[in-house]
């Protein structure tokens, strides 16, 4: 019986490719199942794909970018997930739950890539990186997959992530997944990467009051195998972003949407 891994298509920070979001590493594209048969040693799978999204979330100017797709894991265990880092600690005996370590990056930006409101102010957004717990189940053709963050940026916040996939077509030659993305932002992230953290709002003589926020994002997923090494990939999402972050300066959409396409080779 073939085992399932997850493959779970992320934008590369965008600005590995001069790109301006300050929160590109935010995951834009939903968890991909794709099925692996072997699970012992190093395996995995790399490929290249396109992604057109918002410059910055809330903006109405969008991009497309190329982005490397790699996914590899060692016995199960230890991954590189796209841009994450990490280790399963524990597996049940069923393997259909596992709790482990993450750690994944969050580039920053400089002043005329941040927020379009505050280009050529001289306000920049150093990267960081967030670390924590990250846990999964499956039921069936049924997910979650859910992380708990804490930043090493002192005024950067903390994040909370869960993501419910639901695998409605899945065959030898496909698959398609629904999948809802709740993201919940602390007062202190949504301050740091929105409104260029409130000293700065004020040098400015703007009174910002931002507040936590949390993002729901719907997302369609597809897969299809070409041959036994390549799969294509292609995937929609739609966010809603939250009141905090839709009031903040510069943002003038409620939503944000990406679009992903994509190949990835099998070894």
């Amino acid at each position: 019986m073939n085992k399932l891994a997850i493959f779970t298509v992320l934008a590369v920070p965008a600005s590995a490719f001069a790109s301006s979001s300050p929160i590109s590493d935010i995951e834009a594209i939903p968890s991909v199942e794709v099925s692996v048969k072997k699970q012992t040693g190093f395996n995995g799978m790399v490929g290249l794909g396109a992604i057109n999204r918002d410059v910055f979330p809330g903006v109405d100017d969008q991009e497309t970018n190329p982005i490397p797709l790699i996914n590899v894991n060692w016995n199960d265990i230890v991954y590189f997930e796209f841009n994450k880092l990490g280790g399963w600690l524990y597996k049940n005996e069923e393997n259909n739950f596992r709790i482990g370590a993450v750690v994944q990056p969050r580039m920053g930006c400089d002043s005329d890539d941040c927020n379009p409101f505050f280009a050529g102010d001289d306000h920049e957004i150093d990267s960081y990186a967030v670390a924590g717990i990250r846990t999964k189940w499956r039921s069936g053709k049924f997910s979650i997959d859910g992380s708990l963050l804490g930043s090493t940026e002192s005024d950067s916040g903390s994040e909370a992530v869960i993501v419910g996939k639901y695998t409605f077509i899945m065959n030898n030659n496909m698959t398609l997944t629904a999948q809802l993305k709740i993201e919940a932002l602390s007062e202190d992230a949504v301050d740091y990467l929105y409104y260029g953290d409130t000293d700065f709002g004020s040098d400015l003589g703007l009174n910002f009051d931002s507040d936590s926020a949390i993002n729901t994002s719907l997302g369609l997923i597809g897969t299809y195998t070409i041959n036994p090494k390549w799969t294509a990939i292609a995937a929609l999402t739609a966010t809603s972003l939250g009141d905090a972050i839709t009031d903040a300066p510069g943002v003038t959409e409620d939503t944000s949407t990406a679009i992903v396409l994509g190949a990835m080779y099998r070894f």
